[in-house]
């Protein structure tokens, strides 16, 4: 083996290492978030979460303004470290100030005729911003240095933080304010871990050459990540004015539930993207030539790996809404189903933004996001008007499905990567997951073992049809069975 198949072939294993760390955090992170929202559903009602939501949603918004677009910019330098302190104190800057006008919004809240309770809520909200915003460009600053393992141990500890904080006050009668305690617990633990794995202080004085491309960038950056986390959030938003606040529960709490699942999956994806296709760019001198070849055999993983997770989500809607969260939330079992399809259709979409950011086109993003913005708007209001809840469920796979069919022809055109050629390197596995499908659903129909829990019931369902797709697909998809058996013989010939 020469030395540069050496360096490709150890890329590769600390990539790997790398992205089973980081889905390993994502599993951590999303069970303790799970936890803390299973322990509040049980104890608040649908209106009081949905009251919770309502403000967390203004909170995120927020903190998308004061990050800007400053992690992203520090994962796509190429150059020193000096760039990357000097942007990590403009994060901190940015941070003070938002989180600063937040406080004194949630103080004046009262005045406008809301209770003391929720401007109080929000002012909480509001230093969770000041931090979450540092502990992103932490987080950059990480994956940038290619510490992703570094970052998983920030991310892990802080969410056990969190965890113990927000569930003792949940059970102390802290009731909404809890779930503000702890993420201000998790946020502290991660940022104060971050700077002990970085040693990287922040510096000022950036020159006005790079200052002036930082706010070209993240002025484009943070136009697309704001639409985006709008366009998220527009339903609560929608639901909560035309719905109430109980049916803002109910929705959120689908998507809660469908976005653990969806962070477990959507979060290694997006970091394990910024690191490969980084690699197809050097690799190519600094063209998308190889952007194709990598996302074939990306696409080919993620989708091997999270359709049947969603699938199983959705089938197995009933026992996971009812094992969680108890009888109560029941109505929200439908969402769940159809946000868990909408979820799988839109998958391609996570990966957008750092394929366009690193082939160099992330102007492209906000025209992007603006015009899924749009369709979500008008489509989502229609449905609440005229449908009701289940309406603006199925509004979003309408949603999903629009939005790959705008995304999928600008990969092609700015990256090269042409979505029918990775569609085709996928069709192998449409009969492993049909065969798995069909077994859940006749197990479901069937009403096998109806004593037991419902949530212990969903995942005892799941075990025969993940041993036939498992099979299956090992069975006809050669690229993902052939390391599988390279490894066996090492073991073998080792033995």
């Amino acid at each position: 083996m020469t030395r540069a198949e050496k360096t490709t072939s150890g890329q590769r294993k600390g990539l790997i290492g790398s992205g089973a760390m980081t889905a390993l955090e994502r599993v951590i992170s999303q069970g303790c978030q799970l936890a803390i929202f299973i322990i509040a559903a049980r104890i608040l009602s649908p209106a009081e979460f949905g009251a919770f939501a309502l403000v967390s949603a203004v909170a995120i918004i927020l903190l998308r303004v004061a990050e800007v677009g400053w992690a992203p910019y520090i994962m796509s330098w190429s150059g020193d470290s000096r760039v990357p302190r000097q942007v990590l104190a403009l994060a901190m800057i940015a941070g003070l100030a938002v989180g600063a006008v937040g406080v004194a919004t949630g103080y004046a809240l009262p005045v406008f005729g809301l209770g003391a309770d929720t401007g109080h809520l929000f002012s909480l909200f509001s230093v969770w911003v000041f931090l979450a915003t540092i502990s992103s460009a932490q987080k950059g600053v990480m994956i940038w240095g290619n510490r992703l393992k570094a970052s998983a141990i920030c991310e892990i500890t802080g969410e056990l933080a969190g965890l113990a904080v927000a569930v003792t006050a949940l059970l102390n009668g802290a009731g909404l304010f809890s779930l503000a305690y702890g993420r201000l617990a998790y946020q502290t633990t991660h940022l104060g871990l971050s700077f002990v794995f970085t040693r990287m202080a922040p510096a000022l004085g950036m020159p006005k050459a790079e200052r002036r491309d930082l706010w070209a960038f993240s002025a484009r950056m943070f136009t697309s990540r704001l639409i985006i986390n709008v366009r998220l959030y527009v339903a609560t938003f929608i639901i909560g004015g035309f719905l109430g606040p109980a049916a803002v529960g109910y929705y959120r709490a689908a998507e809660r539930l469908v976005g653990s699942v969806g962070e477990i999956v959507s979060v290694p994806t997006q970091v394990l993207a910024w690191n490969l296709f980084r690699h197809a760019r050097d690799e190519h001198d600094g063209s998308t030539a190889g952007f194709q070849s990598a996302a074939n055999g990306f696409f080919k993983i993620l989708s091997a790996i999270a359709l049947p997770i969603f699938m199983w989500v959705a089938v197995m809607s009933g026992d996971i809404v009812h094992g969680l969260l108890g009888e109560e939330w029941l109505p929200a079992l439908h969402v769940v189903a159809i946000l868990a399809a909408a979820r799988a259709i839109a998958l391609v979409g996570v990966v957008t933004e750092p394929v366009l950011t690193i082939a160099g086109e992330v102007g492209r993003l906000p025209w992007l996001t603006a015009r899924l913005m749009i369709v979500t708007v008008v489509l989502t209001l229609g449905a609440a008007m005229t449908g009701g809840l289940l309406a603006v469920a199925w509004m979003q796979v309408a949603i999903a499905v629009i939005t790959l069919a705008i995304t999928l022809p600008m990969l092609r055109r700015y990256a090269g990567i042409d979505g029918l050629e990775v569609a085709a390197n996928c069709k192998r596995l449409l009969l492993p997951l049909a065969a798995a499908a069909a077994i859940l659903i006749w197990e479901r129909e069937a009403d096998l073992l109806p004593q037991i829990n419902p949530l212990l019931h969903a995942f005892v369902m799941a075990l025969p049809s993940l041993v036939v797709y498992v099979a299956l697909t090992l069975m006809v998809e050669p690229a993902l069975r052939a390391p599988i058996l390279a490894r066996l013989r090492r073991r073998k010939g080792a033995a």
